[in-house]
């Protein structure tokens, strides 16, 4: 079916990815020869190929090689634990698994190269590993580049249509997951289905955002490729951000959206408004006042149903407008529906029964589960072909006097949870396999949403059984994170009904203490801290909410989020669903508002206003980025010496579309001279430096190079680039070259100027004052900053080295190109070694606003006085600080340029209002001036 669209529309685009497009012929081509590349590697009917693979515009081109080779295959999640990938793998005898480079050690160790039938492979080497091959694309690409264009032969085509398509892996009851297997044919009957319910065709263009290992995420992607359409896939970092999700859907004109009801409500909370879209609502029941909601707001929506066990969607109901209840329709094309009482006779319209569904779309079965297959897939007695079978869901349902099919919920104590399936039983298993544990239940609490989370009761000897924290890490070790239970509550018993069973009605409310037992409990300090811990305690239902907290330990995931953004809005609290996101604790979500309260006299607040708007639109700010090819920016706004706004834009890597976010790094060149200086400065207050001493005698077995005149060096003098010492050439090295340390250059500086004589920037300053520092304080110099200036000031994203965290910005030429490596580096690393936030650099230039006023207890009125007010004559260089008086009102701040990123700080002293603007582009400098002009400023070249 492919193929033959794509010989109908080869130049028309099929895949919009944010690393690039394909169009049909393209898309085909390289199918064919990933195809080729597997049937070489032993790929062949029935072989089953995992699949674990980042989401850019690859992807589909293996998807459908494997196919084409006559393989399935199994996909999987690199977020889920390495058990589980091992134990699916196992189980589904896939013998290879298509990867990448990254991505492999997931389910292997360091691997080596092996014979792979004419190509080379890798195989895992550790006894744990998956034994079976690994084909990283990354490292065959030009292998498989110079395979055919064409199709592989796989003989004869009749009966290829009953042939396996792929392997879902689903929650077990029995403590493992069980892997459902789909036929072609199945999955045919499903899309040529749903061609007919769109009228599907080449103007449609669906958003393809749902996990492969989410069985309707075949839909969305393959739904567009047999009808010309269009496939716009999110990237892994966008597909959980609603915001970047709607960005997708405006800016790449989508025309069908699919989602979970929770989805939907994140993306209704991110701002989704009428767009002219056709919705569809699956995964889990749909709630009425949000069918009622969404109905508003798109052309047409669509609630459909099904489990994986009959191939992603089984019924559908075209939602209607002001809607008592969702039902799930009638049976799609070539699906039969039938609702049976314990005898399995059909039970009377109007009568509860469960739910079986039989017809084309029905699984082989479990793989490697005949017992279970037996169970849950019956002959069908009333209709069908002979020898068909129906699959027991296990749903309850009725039928409508209108023929209308409407579920009622579930017989046994399977869960659905954001579209998740669930068997309560498989996590109750995990946990009665710990040592120490004598019994345990898991049920679905509610929150005062309606959102449903899990807690787990767990009897435990308490001498010897394990706690909170040992249940917790070792079920994340075994599950998916979604069934990780936000609630223990460890008893000694659980409690038993009069039949000696598990009375689930007597099982006590978690509190606090059984979603965070490892963190002290610190009571709100503020009126915004109170407003939002009472906030919390709403919404998800737990006592003494502490500001350190983290919302997500209180049981706050993705969609319970949703319930405390729309909460704290009706209390008057300007936040977005990023913010909450973004910040871990109340206390990080107070300071990133930049908010203040006013409250009565009992303390009680009552107002609270937030000052968050941005001097540029956002409209404005991208405009200038896409003018001048910046590809990621991060904006503080202070006002009164307060950051009273953080804004984040763009992505953070071109290569992989991830988005910056509060609290993406961004290195900060010369901004690194401004810290080190307040460093130095706080061991001067303590009397522990003298400003105006010589050098040589506080460094350890060091003397610094002197002039004719013979004076000595001063800390003052360099930290005011007056020292006359000067090094080797300026150079940068890529994080994987070897560079010199900072005791070479240090053996290279030489005395070019007597000192105080002359004004000239040179690394070769900040290097004394780098070793003088790790001298003094007997720790290395990254260390000794973090305690002197991060630590007491909050700066909890700020550091001197390798940016280290996961969401980093990686530096872009002007060209909008990514340096190779991601940035480069200099040996000294206290004139342009910091890694920061805007949002940590506004806290640090208020902090320097206060000290000169003698609000501070870090430094001293008299030295921040020095630092912020006195410049060298015929300069703007104070100590560590770039000072300027010509506005009227002293400003100081500083900028930063390093290789790929430009930064800069400015705050006006008196007013206390400025920005700090950090960006990942050669070219940032565009971003500052812009920003600086609407706040009144102007920026030199």
């Amino acid at each position: 079916m492919f193929a033959d669209t794509a010989a109908a529309r080869p130049g028309a685009v099929a895949v919009e990815a944010a690393d690039g497009t394909l169009t049909y012929g393209e898309l085909d081509r390289q199918a064919n020869r990933v195809a080729h590349r597997l049937r070489a590697a032993g790929v062949g009917p029935e072989s089953v190929v995992g699949v674990l693979l980042r989401r850019r515009r690859g992807l589909l081109p293996v998807l459908l090689g494997i196919w084409k080779a006559g393989g399935s295959h199994l996909p999987l999640d690199p977020a889920l634990p390495r058990e589980r990938l091992g134990y699916m793998l196992s189980a589904a005898g896939a013998r290879l698994v298509v990867t990448e480079t990254g991505l492999a050690d997931r389910i292997a160790g360091e691997p080596h190269a092996v014979p792979l039938d004419g190509g080379v492979g890798t195989r895992g080497n550790a006894p744990s590993d998956y034994d079976g091959v690994l084909l990283d694309v990354e490292r065959e690409w030009e292998a498989i580049a110079r395979q055919p264009d064409s199709p592989p032969d796989l003989g004869a085509r009749d009966g290829l249509h009953h042939s396996l398509a792929y392997t879902l892996f689903t929650s077990g009851s029995t403590g493992r997951p069980k892997g459902v297997q789909i036929a072609h044919r199945s999955l045919l009957n499903l899309l040529f289905s749903m061609r007919e319910r769109f009228g599907s065709g080449p103007e449609h263009i669906w958003l393809a955002a749902t996990s492969l290992s989410f069985d309707i995420s075949a839909a969305e992607l393959y739904l567009p490729l047999v009808t010309g359409g269009r496939v716009v896939l999110a990237g892994d970092e966008q597909t959980g951000d609603s915001g970047a999700l709607l960005g997708l859907i405006d800016g790449r004109g989508v025309t069908h959206v699919q989602a979970t009801p929770a989805g939907w409500k994140l993306l209704r909370a991110a701002g989704f408004e009428h767009r002219p879209v056709t919705g569809i609502t699956t995964g889990e029941a749909c709630p009425p006042p949000l069918a009622r909601e969404l109905h508003g707001h798109v052309d047409r929506l669509v609630d459909l149903y099904g489990p994986t066990e009959t191939t992603i969607w089984a019924t559908g109901w075209e939602v209607e407008a002001d809607v008592e209840s969702v039902p799930i329709g009638r049976p799609i094309h070539n699906m039969r529906a039938y609702v049976l009482d314990p005898a399995l006779q059909p039970v009377p319209v109007g009568v509860v029964g469960e739910l079986y569904l039989g017809g084309v779309g029905v699984a082989r079965g479990y793989v490697g589960r005949p017992a279970l297959t037996a169970d849950r897939f019956l002959p069908e007695p009333f209709g069908g072909a002979p020898g068909s079978r129906m699959y027991r869901t296990g749903d309850l349902a009725r039928y409508r006097a209108d023929g209308e099919l409407e579920y009622l919920g579930r017989e046994d104590h399977q869960v659905k949870i954001r579209g998740y399936r669930i068997e309560l039983g498989e996590i109750e298993e995990r946990l009665l396999s710990r040592e120490g544990v004598r019994d345990a239940v898991v049920v679905v609490l509610e929150d005062a949403g309606g959102e449903k989370w899990l807690a787990a009761y767990v009897a435990v000897d308490r001498a010897a059984g394990p706690d909170q924290e040992a249940l917790r890490d070792g079920l994340a070790a075994e599950l998916p994170a979604y069934m990780v239970p936000a609630a223990f509550v460890l008893l000694d018993e659980l409690p038993l009904s009069a039949a000696g069973k598990i009375d689930r009605k007597a099982l006590p409310a978690p509190g606090r203490s059984a979603l965070i037992a490892d963190r002290a409990y610190v009571a709100p300090r503020t009126p915004t801290e109170q407003l939002l811990a009472d906030i919390c305690t709403e919404v998800l239902g737990v006592p003494d909410v502490g500001v350190r907290d983290r919302l997500a330990d209180l049981g706050a995931d993705s969609m319970r989020i949703v319930h405390v953004l729309a909460a704290a809005r009706r209390a008057g609290v300007g936040i977005t669903l990023r913010m909450l996101l973004d910040n871990g604790t109340i206390e990080d979500l107070a300071r990133a508002l930049g908010a203040t309260g006013t409250t009565t006299p009992t303390g009680k607040t009552t107002t609270m206003t937030t000052v968050a708007t941005a001097p540029l639109s956002s409209a404005e700010i991208e405009r200038v980025m896409a003018e001048h090819r910046i590809p990621g920016a991060a904006i503080a706004l202070l006002r009164d010496g307060e950051p009273v706004g953080v804004h984040a834009h763009g992505v953070r890597s071109t290569e992989t579309g991830a988005p910056v976010t509060l609290r993406t790094r961004f290195q900060a060149g010369s901004i690194s001279k401004h810290v080190t200086a307040f460093a130095a400065l706080r061991l001067v207050d303590r009397g522990i430096l003298d400003l105006d001493a010589d050098l040589d005698g506080l460094l350890i077995g060091r003397t610094l190079p002197r002039a004719p005149g013979g004076r000595p060096v001063t800390l003052r003098q360099c930290l005011t680039n007056t020292s006359g010492l000067a090094g080797s050439q300026a150079t940068w090295w890529r994080p994987d070259e070897a560079m010199p340390d900072l005791s070479r250059i240090l053996d290279e500086i030489r005395a070019e100027h007597e000192p105080g004589s002359l004004f000239r920037k040179d690394g070769a300053q900040w290097a004394v004052v780098e070793q003088l520092l790790t001298d003094i304080t007997g720790q290395d110099f990254d260390k000794a900053v973090q305690e002197l200036v991060f630590e007491p000031l909050g700066m909890r994203d700020s550091g001197f080295g390798a940016p280290g965290a996961p969401d980093a910005a990686a530096g872009h030429d002007q060209h909008g190109r990514e340096l190779s490596g991601g940035h480069r580096v200099r040996p000294v690393r206290a004139g342009s070694g910091l890694w920061s936030t805007p949002a940590d650099l506004a806290v640090f230039a208020g902090t320097l606003r206060r000290a000169h006023q003698g609000l501070s207890e870090l430094l001293s009125a008299r030295l921040a006085g020095v630092m912020l007010t006195e410049a060298f004559p015929g300069s703007f260089y104070g100590l560590g600080t770039v000072v300027d008086g010509t506005p009227g009102e002293p400003e100081f701040g500083h900028g930063g340029q390093t290789a790929g990123f430009r930064a800069l700080t400015s705050v006006r002293l008196r007013s206390g209002a400025g920005c700090v603007v950090m960006t990942n582009s050669d070219n940032g400098k565009e971003l500052h001036r812009a920003v600086a002009a609407a706040l009144g400023r102007i920026i030199s070249a």
